[in-house]
């Protein structure tokens, strides 16, 4: 009966000890399986400065998204079109860690290219004779603010069927649909112009009404730049604003980024300014104060970079770059 009793004695000690030891494991080995899961996927912070600068590439479509996060079904944060600027701090798989003007987030590698991509073609005009007779016979009966242009060129229309709302869109010159294509199906004339500013971050201006549509690809409405408003239709100003080559700049504009009023106090438009840095994502800079296309481009300043500034024709700062000069729009940067 001794012999007995001790034995149960042991094997209860021996029970104990082999709870106590799970115990002390389980306290020394915290970390479950999902926590390891975590720690093998988190991905590291992205880094503090940009790793190169490059250009979005919409292909065939209107915009590309900017999500919140490396999945195509994550939020948007911004709508992104072809030949914008981007700056990118981080690869993660396919997928692109960048910033864009304020705000940042991530896009697809195949919408990202490293080369300034083409802009889109212009569509070619009809003879200016036939531009003439619509112009003249419709134009002054209807009071459509007159279109400006270089004196050397003669309006030129040409005719587009839009089979949508049956529209017949008439092009200027400058391959901008004239207001008289839409004042059948709702164009709303103002009458006197009004005056507005950009409200947004920076927006495109088209050369139809028509987010789908062309766009000028070389001008662009960035916060605070000032415009005149002529009417709308279906969502969209008619605006004219300064070309920077002498002459105003014509097309439409989506309402939701134009605020009707005084434009604000402009820091970017300074005759005595001395310096300046570029306020925008990167800024062109330019052999020549001309922005038809890219073959003047002689650099890229990064947003933030300093300049000083030579003179001021309105349009264009005429810089210091790189042990030489150059041009820079002034919508672009910041001076004083």
């Amino acid at each position: 009966m001794k012999k007995f009793n001790t034995l149960m004695v042991f094997c209860c000690a021996l029970t104990v000890l082999s709870t106590g030891c799970g115990m002390v494991s389980e306290k020394l080995n915290p970390q479950t399986s999902a926590d390891v899961q975590n720690a093998e996927t988190s991905a590291p912070a992205p880094a503090e400065t940009p790793i190169s600068s490059a250009f979005i590439s919409a292909g065939s479509q209107e915009y590309v998204v900017l999500h919140s996060s490396a999945d195509e079904n994550a939020g948007s944060v911004a709508r992104m079109y072809t030949g914008e600027n981007i700056d990118i701090y981080e690869l993660k798989d396919q997928w692109y860690y960048v910033k864009y003007g304020d705000v940042s987030g991530y896009v697809q590698a195949s919408s990202v290219s490293f080369t300034q991509p083409e802009a889109a073609p212009v569509q070619n005009a009809v003879p200016a004779e036939t531009s003439a007779q619509v112009v003249s016979a419709d134009a002054s009966a209807m009071q459509i603010p007159a279109q400006t242009a270089p004196p050397a060129q003669a309006p030129a229309v040409n005719n587009e069927i839009n089979n949508t709302v049956n529209i017949v869109l008439q092009y200027d010159n400058d391959g901008i649909a004239l207001p008289l294509s839409y004042f059948d199906v709702g164009y709303v004339d103002y009458g006197s112009s009004r005056n507005a500013y950009c409200s947004t971050t920076s927006c495109y201006i088209y050369k139809t009404a028509s987010a789908s549509g062309p766009k000028r690809e070389a001008d662009m409405l960035y916060n605070g730049d000032p415009v005149t408003v002529y009417g709308d239709y279906d969502g969209f100003y008619y605006i004219g604003t300064d070309s920077g080559s002498g002459y105003e700049l014509k097309g439409y504009v989506q309402m939701k980024y134009i605020t009707i009023g005084t434009p604000p106090a402009s820091d970017k438009k300074n005759y005595s300014a001395t310096q300046g840095y570029v306020s925008a994502g990167s800024c062109n800079v330019r052999s020549s104060p001309s922005k038809a296309d890219d073959s003047n481009v002689i650099g890229v300043l990064k947003q933030g970079a300093t300049f000083t500034v030579n003179s001021f024709d309105g349009y264009w700062y005429y810089i210091n770059y790189s042990g030489g000069s150059g041009y820079v729009s002034h919508k672009m940067v910041t001076v004083y």
